[in-house]
């Protein structure tokens, strides 16, 4: 019999390298698996020297906004509280849309938060168009912090001192008084678009990129509405600048006890409130978010916070994390609903 033929030598280094290359890609395929894992580990002991450099907290409005002012209230106490600078980050634009998406990217570590609000974080999951970001899915809830409506105000110079006199003047020049809001699909939007629906009367929209351009523009007369947060425009109230009509919430406000809920005004049932609170990115490390969380409650529980926020129009309130993700949840089902209720067309 004859014996088999030599394998070419070209031929077993083809063979030997196609093995190595097989060895190789189990290897790659083997650490990228592992990825996640060294990811947790490295997370887990970092949870442990947290916090070690300083905090980013995001906002997702522009400076002078209600984000802005919360912020500002809590960025030192909170870092003194965890003894690291916490620097505050505006990042305004598409309803907030631009700040959730860069806090939801980012590392899980802690140092990267989101000053959340129904805003960016329940009407916008909410809205017609999908803002590519699963709430639930990329956020860690730490903490609420406070608990505001919205409030009608006008220009001193617009003839109208309650919300039935602004309607009844809307109804009678339909398409004729213009209203500003924060933005499209903002709080503030949604809660001016649900009123005029049911009051059944047309006002122009005028949507800005944040409060702070929308309110210099009330007070200069331009536009002679807005629907702002309670909190950016009490000082205003106060001084007589702006006039309030009225509030969005289910109650009067304890500082300003003369201006009417919408429900009183004549629209029973009618409840839109908004909220701000701290929400760190999926997966962040469970020791993390109840060390934020413990410190997040002492601030809010100081006398001199709550004052403050009251007098900004704010309802302090604390929440567990687990509280604040069922909030988040039902709100988004909520807004849901609200915006289905609404017609395609903005008026």
């Amino acid at each position: 019999m004859a014996a088999p033929a030599a394998m070419p030598v070209d031929g077993l280094r083809s063979q030997d390298s196609g093995k190595a290359h097989a060895r190789g890609r189990r290897r790659l395929l083997g650490a990228i698996a592992a990825l996640p894992w060294l990811a947790r580990g490295v997370y887990a002991l970092d949870a442990a020297a947290y916090p070690n450099r300083p905090i980013r907290l995001v906002l997702p409005s522009t400076v002078g906004g209600t984000s802005d002012l919360i912020a500002r209230l809590f960025e030192g106490r909170l870092a003194e509280a965890l003894g690291q600078p916490v620097v505050i980050e505006a990042r305004p634009g598409a309803s907030g849309r631009i700040a959730v998406e860069r806090v939801a990217s980012a590392a899980p570590d802690g140092y990267t938060l989101l000053l959340a609000n129904n805003g960016a974080n329940a009407i916008v999951p909410a809205g017609r168009e999908a803002p590519g970001i699963d709430i639930a899915q990329s956020f860690s809830p730490v903490s609420l912090l406070a608990r505001l409506p919205i409030v009608i105000v006008v220009t001193p110079a617009l003839a109208v001192d309650n919300l039935q006199g602004l309607l009844a003047r809307a109804r009678r020049t339909p398409g004729m008084i213009s209203y500003a809001s924060s933005g499209g699909g903002s709080t503030s939007h949604l809660a001016a678009a649900l009123l005029f629906q049911r009051a059944d009367v047309r006002l122009v929209h005028v949507p800005y990129s944040g409060t702070s351009a929308a309110v210099k523009d009330v007070l200069s007369g331009e536009v002679p509405v807005l629907f702002s947060h309670l909190g950016t425009v009490a000082t205003l109230v106060r001084a007589g600048q702006l006039r309030a009509l009225a509030v969005t919430g289910d109650h009067r406000m304890a500082e300003f006890p003369n201006v009417a809920t919408v429900a009183e005004s004549g629209y029973p049932g009618f409840d839109i409130t908004t909220w701000h609170g701290i929400v760190a990115p999926a997966n962040t490390p469970r020791e993390i978010v109840l060390r934020l969380h413990a410190e997040l409650a002492r601030v809010v529980a100081q006398a001199d916070v709550r004052r403050q926020l009251a007098a900004m129009g704010m309802e302090p309130v604390g929440s567990t994390p687990e509280q604040f993700a069922d909030t988040i949840a039902a709100d988004v089902k909520r807004q849901a609903a609200l915006m289905r209720s609404l017609p395609t067309a903005d008026e």
